[in-house]
């Protein structure tokens, strides 16, 4: 009608402009109404068009991303942390807060206590999974004031979770949310720049992506062990035998810890392993356990595991162990111990099993084995298959990640495949990689990979297929685009000054490789410290190159230093360690009869290859104290793994 009434004043030609722009108003209006009628099937606690409030929010399972170890918050009073007043004066002034600690310090429950006690009229928005962050985002800005909680932030990045234009939309509104997360230590520390200077290709460039997004945040520490002033406050509460067995423990476990059961739950999984306990349970609760360190980021569903878990038991004995039922090992998995945790916890959205995530960090976890890689990939989607095959790449488990990238790459999952072609280059066959590299990069256009991230590993590759002199070229021109725009101190740009330099020896120039590498080992030592494992990492190339041009002497003293330090610093299993290491004399002999690679070979960390010189079928010496003339002739031939270990990223 208002239409109609200002078309009588307006020209046709304003009249049919009016009509157009009523037109676009109308399909916007249509789709928010569609859109907003997903946010039930995403969002918990939403109806169409409406979440709830922080105050409507009520029960605390809604909460938590870890049901299974959550204590029952219902039951135990609250005690005031250290951080309260900190936090909820950054949740008053909006932003990003992180909280951080690690598993069963608390961080859930007092960022809980202090969303409800400080923002009790904001909408609340939590999604349900990765996949529902872009509904989550879309509803808290529709609803703004809002909390968005991500307990667990870990399991909303990566391929469709958060990104920094999400938080910048979010934070950067009229009305901004205020954007809550947590985050467990260990998950933390991967973000830093230590652990992401041992990342390569799509590894690396998922984990930029993800640290661009927390180095938005606010971070709150959350501490495991209680204060003198904390603990106070629980001696103060009024007394009760839970309370009173966890400040008798407060010397070894936290307060919250104790309150989970943390401590108490490991011992039951694994006493639980007995002949005639719960041997069935026990292999239920480490088939979800091995889900969730393959990279399975939502709840297992229940039929997965009952096909994933028989290995674990028939590993441990099988029927001589007398198991239960798979419904009794169920059962006695998710039930709570003195009201408060259980190991595993049933999901309803979406359906399937989650475990404590205190499990997670547990002493003596082994590897997770290869049937529950067969088991998982072909039940999973694509984008979990990404995820998977990133683990996979990430824990040398090269045929498990060609299987999940080939399936990531044959859905179109973004990165699939420049991720793929990195494992198929590490695989041992670099001229397919390459020909995989070029392709993406004659159609960057249309990918998402940084492009510098493609010349990179194409060069990389190039120099792995034995062509040194192009290797040395693309380095160096990557050099001189990186400083400038990155910095001469940025950790790309001395990485790649690392390749130029190796594969500037590998073509013969080894004064210059020394000269190169020389400087850079000072560089490393300013910008890095001497004990980082590239710093020793560029010392050792530095290393081969000498005793490849002639200084042997030189070489095995520089080795020698570097195998006590790195044992030192680094650790005596740590892959760096192990490059620098030697078989057995007689492990010798066998190589020279044409038998392979020894069990003890050093084990490249990015190609899950045992180190190797084809033409020589020469180790790189383990000890050079002795400097035998068969040991400084091996110095002199053996090869410098130094750019899958060191250099690549």
């Amino acid at each position: 009608m208002v239409l109609a009434v200002v078309q009588t004043w307006t020209t046709a030609a304003v009249a049919v402009g009016l009509g157009a722009a009523s037109t676009a108003v109308l399909g916007l209006l249509v789709e928010q109404v569609k859109s907003q009628e997903r946010w039930p099937e995403n969002l918990a606690g939403a109806r169409p068009g409406r979440v709830p409030r922080v105050r409507e929010a009520d029960d605390p399972a809604d909460w938590v991303a870890q049901p299974a170890g959550r204590d029952n918050w219902s039951e135990t009073p609250y005690v005031e942390r250290d951080v309260d007043a900190e936090l909820s004066g950054l949740l008053l002034h909006g932003g990003f807060v992180l909280l951080l600690g690690e598993s069963a310090a608390g961080k859930s429950r007092t960022a809980y206590e202090a969303v409800r006690r400080t923002l009790p009229a904001h909408a609340w928005v939590r999604p349900f999974a990765r996949s529902s962050v872009a509904v989550a985002v879309e509803a808290a800005r529709a609803c703004a004031p809002s909390v968005l909680w991500l307990d667990d932030l870990e399991n909303y990045l990566g391929s469709e979770g958060l990104t920094v234009s999400h938080v910048h939309h979010l934070l950067g509104q009229p009305h901004p949310a205020v954007l809550v997360a947590t985050i467990r230590s260990e998950e933390y520390r991967r973000y830093d720049t230590h652990e992401g200077s041992r990342l390569t290709g799509a590894d690396r460039d998922l984990w930029r992506s993800e640290r661009a997004v927390i180095a938005r945040a606010t971070v709150v520490r959350v501490e495991r062990l209680w204060s003198p002033a904390e603990l106070r406050r629980t001696r103060g509460l009024a007394p009760s035998r839970r309370i009173g067995v966890a400040l008798r423990a407060c010397d070894r476990f936290g307060i919250a810890e104790s309150l989970s059961c943390g401590p108490e739950l490991v011992n039951l999984w694994r006493d639980a392993w007995a002949c005639g306990a719960h041997p069935r349970g026990a292999a239920v609760v480490t088939a979800v356990v091995d889900c969730r360190r393959a990279g399975l980021r939502r709840p297992v569903p229940v039929e997965w595991v009952r096909r994933a878990h028989e290995p674990y038991l028939a590993a441990r004995g099988g029927e001589y162990l007398r198991p239960e039922s798979f419904e009794e090992a169920e059962d006695w998995a998710c039930r709570t111990v003195r009201a408060t945790s259980s190991l595993l916890a049933k999901s309803t959205a979406p359906v399937g099993l989650t475990c404590f995530d205190y499990l997670l960090g547990s002493d003596g976890l082994e590897p997770v084995p290869d049937h529950l890689w067969d088991t998982l990939l072909p039940l999973v989607q694509a984008e979990e298959a990404y995820d998977i095959g990133l683990v996979a790449h990430g824990e040398l488990r090269l045929r498990h990640a060609l299987v999940a990238l080939n399936r990531a790459q044959q859905d179109q999952v973004p990165g699939a495949d420049f991720a793929l072609a990195l494992v198929i280059g590490d695989s041992g066959h670099p001229r397919q990689a390459i020909d995989l590299l070029q392709a993406q990069a004659q159609a960057q256009a249309r990918s998402q990979v940084d492009p510098l991230s493609v010349r990179r590993q194409l060069a990389h590759f190039q120099g792995v297929a034995g062509n040194y002199a192009a290797a040395a070229r693309a380095f160096r021109e990557l050099v001189h685009e990186m400083t400038p725009t990155l910095g001469a101190d940025h950790p790309d740009t001395l990485a790649a000054r690392h390749e130029a330099a190796y594969y500037t020896g590998e073509a013969g120039r080894t004064s210059t490789a020394v000269a190169e590498l020389t400087a850079l080992v000072a560089d490393r030592q300013r910008v890095l410290g001497a004990d980082h494992h590239q710093t020793l990492a560029t010392r050792r190339s530095m290393a081969w190159f000498q005793g490849k041009g002639g200084q042997l002497d030189l070489a095995i003293g520089e080795l020698s230093g570097l195998l006590v330090e790195s044992r030192t610093i680094l650790g005596t299993r740590d892959p760096h360690t192990l490059a620098y290491a030697q078989p057995s004399p007689s492990s010798r002999g066998k190589q020279a009869a044409g038998n392979g690679p020894p069990a003890n070979w050093p084990i490249s960390p990015t190609t899950g290859r045992r180190y190797w010189a084809p033409a020589t079928r020469t180790p790189w010496p383990r000890d050079t104290n002795s400097p035998s003339p068969s040991r400084t002739a091996a110095i002199a031939r053996a090869p410098a793994p130094s750019c899958p270990l060191c250099c690549r990223t």
